[in-house]
């Protein structure tokens, strides 16, 4: 039991019971697999080298395309 949790004698049966079953849960907590981390940061690492130049082809785009709006004479969406 926490801090922030009242006694068990202070609660109604039915949050009794939700505390018998949760209680599975914080019990059975699952270790990460080692190579978990070493996933997590590899796939951080591409994604942010491949960052910058996704975002520099997206304001390209984005210039052409005001570009061929300004010459057309179409007016842009807010």
């Amino acid at each position: 039991m926490t801090d922030h949790e009242p006694p068990a004698e202070d609660l109604t049966l039915a949050e009794r019971r939700l505390r018998e079953h949760l209680k599975v849960f914080t019990a059975e907590r699952p270790e990460p697999a080692p190579s978990l981390a070493v996933a997590v940061v590899r796939t951080a690492r591409w994604q942010r080298s491949v960052r910058a130049p996704l975002q520099a082809v997206g304001r390209f785009a984005a210039a052409i395309g005001d570009g061929l709006r300004l010459l057309i004479g179409g007016r842009r969406q807010p």
